[in-house]
């Protein structure tokens, strides 16, 4: 990169500030669009995928500009965006523009994936680029017979999809005999339920059926740890909401009436 000519004003160029840097920018959006409530810089840093010194720098740098405010005292600082601010309210709504554009991207390939003939097993994102230029890679699960096929048809239907959004998707197709357990770790289920890895273990427990007795137990210590792990972070509670909604945004035929008690729930 090319050395800067001439300094600009910050207050009459205060963007420079706010997104000056990725790190800015990771954190910025998870205090804006992914977490509710003040955040340390730890949980910060966990969340935009950062270390805590360098979360820690960049904070302390968004606290000098006045895009963020710190709450609370003693050792155990949290940080939150001050969104009293015009322009911190802009930049929310950008970081809201851009959760929106990428639901509707995966919306729409759903969407393709829905139109199949006959219909695939499961399909999901297996990985997202990392730079720009970089392809979305799909994995989708089939019977061999229709693999190759299957494959040819969503190709075709994502042509526009590229176009659209101006980015290359690949597929790797799978049957049940070849795909990578490992790879299906943290990726984005589109459609159908992706097949878990198994050994021997859960196999026996799967075929072993539960007793009302082992099943309440099992609820319960679920629930527990459940409420355990919201009070330390409740962006989960936010996450789940965002769910629902989009799920509100299509036809879910007669489970939309589950869809909002779950959607009371989550607000209650």
């Amino acid at each position: 990169m090319r050395p800067i000519a001439s300094e600009q004003d910050p207050i009459q160029y205060p963007l420079n500030e706010l997104l000056g840097t990725r790190a800015h920018v990771r954190l910025l959006r998870v205090m804006a669009n992914e977490v509710e409530g003040p955040l340390t810089a730890a949980d910060v840093a966990k969340h935009a995928g950062l270390t805590v010194p360098g979360a820690q720098k960049a904070l302390e740098k968004l606290l000098r500009s006045g895009f963020v405010t710190r709450v609370g005292g003693g050792r155990k600082h949290q940080y939150e965006i001050r969104r009293s601010d015009r322009l911190m309210q802009t930049a929310v709504e950008l970081f809201q523009a851009e959760k929106s554009r990428y639901e509707q991207l995966l919306a729409t390939i759903k969407k393709e994936i829905n139109n199949l003939t006959p219909p695939p097993q499961a399909a999901w994102v297996q990985a997202a680029p990392r730079e720009i230029d970089e392809p979305l890679i799909l994995g989708l699960l089939h019977e061999s017979l229709h693999l190759t096929n299957c494959v040819r048809q969503l190709r075709a239907g994502l042509h526009q999809v590229e176009k659209d959004f101006d980015l290359t998707i690949e597929i790797e197709g799978y049957t049940k005999a070849d795909i990578p357990d490992p790879e299906l770790d943290g990726v984005t289920a589109l459609f159908g339920v992706l097949p878990a890895a198994s050994n021997d273990t859960t196999r026996q427990r799967a075929q072993k059926p539960l007793t009302h007795r082992e099943k309440d137990r099992q609820l319960k210590v679920l629930s527990q740890k459940l409420a355990v792990a919201l009070e330390r972070d409740a962006s989960p509670v936010r996450r789940a909401k965002d769910h629902i909604d989009r799920l509100l945004k299509e036809d879910q035929g007669s489970a939309v009436a589950d869809l909002m008690e779950w959607r009371d729930i989550l607000d209650s």
